[in-house]
């Protein structure tokens, strides 16, 4: 588990890098922040067979307040919501599983930084009526008090910030008052309105 883990850090750097390097920032833009003091969380999840998969549900639909989570899962039962779809109102998706193939999801720090053009993957986790799902999730972010702000490089008086600064202690102080399983996202409570 150790090699596994070591490795798919590496990758989440990587990809971050390809990320703020996209929004013009440059690779290193968060490679300190992320690779001596940022954190790592491991997620093992077990979903045990559901003879009835409509009437349970194993994680409720929440978006990840990570930078980004890399997941591994030996089922399908990953499901996004594709908001663009049905005109607008969106639906569900089943992500399709591919075989060892890993999935990365946007998280709530990434939509912060890119001042929304990368928006969170708001996702749910289902049963299988005949078999365990299991999932290995690994949630890549800042340090539990550095806070992810939009970079004044990516603001102007055409484009405002359109996000408050946070940190993960933040979202743990969320937490704590809230009830993501009736939908409440920390993510909103971070946009400025106009």
């Amino acid at each position: 588990m150790g090699k596994f883990c070591e490795e798919v850090r590496s990758l989440s750097l990587e990809i971050m890098g390809a990320i703020t390097e996209s929004l013009g920032l440059g690779r290193d833009y968060l490679s300190s922040r992320m690779d001596k003091n940022g954190m790592q969380v491991m997620a093992v999840n077990c979903y045990p067979p559901c003879p009835d998969p409509t009437t349970a549900l194993g994680l409720p639909p929440h978006s990840d307040y990570s930078c980004i989570t890399i997941l591994l899962q030996n089922l399908t039962g990953l499901e996004i919501f594709h908001l663009s779809a049905h005109g607008g109102s969106g639906r569900w998706v089943l992500v399709p599983e591919v075989k060892g193939v890993l999935k990365v999801h946007i998280g709530d720090h990434v939509e912060v930084l890119s001042n929304g053009l990368y928006k969170s993957v708001i996702h749910k986790a289902t049963l299988n009526e005949e078999k365990t799902r299991i999932s290995l999730a690994s949630l890549h972010s800042l340090g539990m008090d550095d806070k992810m702000s939009v970079p004044y490089q990516l603001v102007n008086n055409e484009n405002p910030a359109r996000y408050r600064e946070s940190s993960f202690n933040d979202f743990l102080a969320f937490l704590v008052k809230n009830d993501i399983s009736q939908g409440e996202r920390f993510i909103d409570t971070l946009r400025i309105k106009d």
